[in-house]
């Protein structure tokens, strides 16, 4: 009986080797994908409008001027952003070529306007030009006359036009191809659209703006030709119909029966400009706005999406509550990034958009974008403090506390000293309403 199996042993024994021949030729062959900062557990990106030039000021108009992405600055964006978005007009195609062959995990996006369209097919944000077929599905005011638009050759578009959603479809995936990105922040949505002077004949109330917006995700979701980002402003507002329970590892408490529940089936991830606190009131979001934020961010964050967090600051208290918020939530490789937004005597209120302002705030407090913390080591949770509860999180390096109570203030009593990112050791910690901590362990010879 032996003997009559060495064959059959001899040929699976010779089938294993050529097998383990060809994997480990395979695995020889991979590339290892090493993640932007590693040893960081901040991840930077955005949405970059202004200041891609070598030259020509923080504020320069790139976006609206069309001028090009310069290499410096593209190499800068590929050893730091983890997921940034530029509009085409600012591109070549496959600027990105090289990033992605160093850098694999970057995510290149495309800025285009949602429901506007130019008669320049180079303009800002635009899926491309405007023609004469498109007339009939303009977007109409009380009076039925074209929504003006705030520059000659613009238009609105009917938000709920199934033949625009179509053709918007179409030309955002002939963009991602020839640009050789991943996918497209699609800005002003119908809800979230704050250029229009007037409310549209079609479209009086929330109600209507908020079903106009279901529509449009729906037709131009496209995952497999682009990832969709939705603008999200707006999204923590409650649907105007019951929402269907999340998919596995989608489900978040504090997002059901609200708008991020309603859109989530219909987009890969999501762009927040107020995120934390927004640049255009400079004041925190209340703590309950505050929590179905982290909840959208750790969601898209745990499901491989992209979620780009606009946060503003005054000074470095304010920037550390943003960055300790978003440790709350963040992964080790992720696509969910941070974009600085300072507000500054002397910049605009929206001058984070600057691709060179985020390059000077990350160099201004490089101790804090910087942070080696390591990765983290649980969920975040609320723990008892002096005054009240505190949300925490630990990792490899450090803690990160977070009190996002509108009202109250708290301290903390540490175990043992710890470092702030400015090289303060402190042994206990205030927090007052909307702050947080980034605290790294007193190491010996620290």
């Amino acid at each position: 009986m032996l003997c009559k199996l060495k064959p059959a042993l001899f040929l699976f024994i010779a089938l294993f080797a050529m097998i383990s021949l060809h994997l480990a030729s395979e695995l020889a062959d991979a590339q290892i994908l090493v993640p932007i900062r590693p040893f960081n557990p901040i991840r930077l990106g955005g949405v970059f409008t202004m200041g891609l030039a070598e030259s020509g000021g923080l504020m320069q108009p790139s976006a609206l001027l069309g001028t090009q992405l310069s290499n410096e600055n593209l190499k800068w964006i590929g050893d730091n952003c983890d997921a940034a978005a530029f509009s085409p007009n600012c591109l070549h195609p496959g600027i990105f070529q090289s990033v992605m062959q160093q850098h694999p995990l970057f995510t290149p996006l495309l800025y285009l306007y949602a429901t506007s369209i130019s008669e320049k097919p180079d303009q800002e944000g635009s899926v491309g030009g405007w023609n004469s077929s498109l007339a009939p599905k303009i977007l109409l005011d009380t009076n039925r006359k074209e929504m003006p638009y705030p520059s000659p050759d613009g238009h609105w578009m009917d938000f709920g036009s199934r033949t625009w959603a179509e053709l918007w479809r179409k030309r955002a995936a002939i963009l991602t191809q020839r640009y050789g990105v991943q996918g497209v922040v699609a800005a002003e949505l119908p809800v979230n659209n704050t250029f229009l002077p007037e409310k549209p004949e079609k479209y009086p109330d929330f109600n209507s703006l908020a079903s106009a917006t279901e529509k449009w995700l729906q037709i131009v979701h496209n995952p497999n030709r682009y990832l969709l980002v939705a603008a999200a402003i707006q999204f923590g507002q409650i649907s105007n119909h019951p929402t269907l329970a999340a998919p596995p590892g989608g489900n978040e408490p504090g997002l059901s029966g609200l708008l991020w529940d309603q859109y989530y089936p219909f987009m890969d991830g999501a762009w927040y400009e107020g995120w934390v606190r927004p640049y255009w009131t400079g004041l925190p979001v209340s703590a309950n706005e505050w929590e179905r934020q982290l909840e959208a961010a750790d969601r898209a964050a745990l499901n491989g999406q992209v979620f780009i967090a606009n946060a503003a600051y005054h000074n470095r208290a304010e920037l550390e509550y943003a960055l300790a918020s978003y440790l709350l939530v963040s992964h080790k490789q992720g696509r969910l990034v941070i974009q600085p937004m300072p507000l500054r005597k002397g910049l605009r209120d929206d001058a984070g958009f600057s691709l060179a302002v985020m390059r000077r705030e990350v160099s201004r407090y490089s101790s804090y974008f910087n942070i080696p913390l390591g990765s983290p080591h649980q969920s975040r949770h609320l723990i008892a403090a002096h005054g009240g509860s505190v949300w925490r999180r630990a990792f490899d390096y450090g803690v990160v506390y977070v009190n996002a109570d509108n009202y109250r203030t708290v301290q903390i009593a540490l175990g043992a000293p710890m470092v702030h990112p400015d090289g303060e050791k402190v042994s206990d910690v205030t927090l007052p309403p909307h702050s947080g901590a980034i605290l790294l362990y007193n190491t010996p010879g620290g």
